[in-house]
């Protein structure tokens, strides 16, 4: 394996060396937040140009400190951000994690050389080679698909299990009869509207495995009935979303409608009370922001958070399909993590940390 060095970069003080690092992460979080912050509550030329900027003092602050290699991959990345503000790259959800993967892959490398004055060559190399591509590409519609698969590549080496979770953290839930029958045509329900709206038809199955190991290191546990039922039925509001066709409003308003929309349909059936009401608020959040009524604490139910933290893991591991790409269970973590006091109660995030952890050592066993 082929190495590279940045020898002028080794030779700085500590001091500055150390600077440069903690800039770095300063810029790379306000970097992630833009994307998040595009992605959660919709794209702005404003926000682009802040990211924009952002990027450039990066790339500033590494060419200042003699790490060429480097700035090669930041600068073309700074390129495709600058067509996204000239209006002749678009943005997509592909491309906006791809910023936020090369920006942590060159930071893997920085740690690389300031640890022990060489780096990977192959790495720089797939990340320049990929940039320089997607740059390069005159149809821009086929960018989207050449960053998803820069992704994969990035990602081969990241240690996602290839099933949610391992058969000896599985929870079994007991359905009478009749909820047994209903529990079916949900199964029914789900996988058909996943593949109507491009999911994973595994995404409701790996939502309910999670939710029950989170639910069972609750305190009072919630009916782990009612949970599957909800967790099966939570996204069926989003039906009519496949009617907008281009209209964006009309999205955004299905979208905004979806939890009462698929708590009423789920109401049509009998017994199903706890899961009507988990459904209805599973996008609530904890300091009132969320919607479609902008609930506060404990007037959520506990069933909601625990399926919304599900839903928020298993989406951002597995991705929409499920096989497109896959992103590092230990970023997803922390990414609910992050949500404590704000989208979730602390509590249950420590009932989600404990049901991980379950998951990682039955996992190396």
């Amino acid at each position: 394996m082929s190495h590279f060095a940045c020898k002028a970069f080794s030779a700085l003080e500590k001091e500055l060396k150390d600077d440069l690092l903690e800039c770095y992460v300063e810029a790379q979080q306000e970097i992630e937040d833009i994307i998040n912050s595009i992605e959660s509550e919709g794209f702005s030329f404003d926000k682009l140009d802040k990211l924009f900027r952002s990027l450039h003092s990066m790339k500033g602050n590494c060419s200042v400190c003699f790490l060429d290699p480097l700035v090669g991959v930041l600068h073309k990345l700074e390129e495709i951000i600058d067509g996204m503000r000239g209006g002749y790259i678009q943005y997509h959800h592909y491309l906006g994690e791809l910023i936020i993967v090369v920006i942590e892959k060159v930071y893997d490398l920085l740690k690389q050389i300031y640890q022990s004055h060489v780096a990977e060559s192959a790495v720089r190399d797939e990340l320049q080679q990929g940039l320089d591509a997607i740059y390069a590409e005159e149809d821009d519609s086929k960018r989207p698909d050449m960053a998803a698969g820069l992704l994969r590549k990035c990602n081969q080496t990241e240690d996602v299990p290839e099933e949610a979770l391992p058969a000896s953290v599985i929870i079994k839930v007991e359905f009478t009869e009749s909820q047994q029958a209903d529990i079916d045509l949900f199964i029914g329900f789900s996988q058909k509207l996943n593949r109507l709206l491009g999911y994973s038809s595994e995404r409701s199955e790996r939502i309910l495995k999670l939710c029950q190991l989170i639910n069972a290191e609750c305190v009072t546990p919630v009916d782990p009935a009612q949970l599957s039922a909800a967790a099966y039925m939570h996204n069926m509001g989003m039906a009519p979303i496949l009617s907008c066709k281009d209209d964006e409003e009309l999205k955004r308003q299905a979208e905004h409608n979806h939890p009462m929309v698929g708590a009423k349909l789920l109401a049509k059936h009998e017994g199903w009370e706890d899961a009507v009401a988990m459904v209805k608020s599973h996008k609530e959040r904890f300091d009132g922001t969320g919607f479609p009524e902008s609930l506060v604490g404990s007037l959520i139910p506990q069933g909601a958070f625990i399926l919304s933290m599900a839903v928020m893991f298993i989406d951002i591991v597995w991705g929409k399909s499920g096989i497109e790409y896959r992103k590092s269970a230990m970023r997803a973590v922390q990414m609910v993590n992050f949500e404590s006091g704000k989208g979730f109660p602390p509590h249950l995030i420590e009932s989600f940390n404990a049901a991980i952890r379950k998951v990682l050592v039955a996992k190396n066993q």
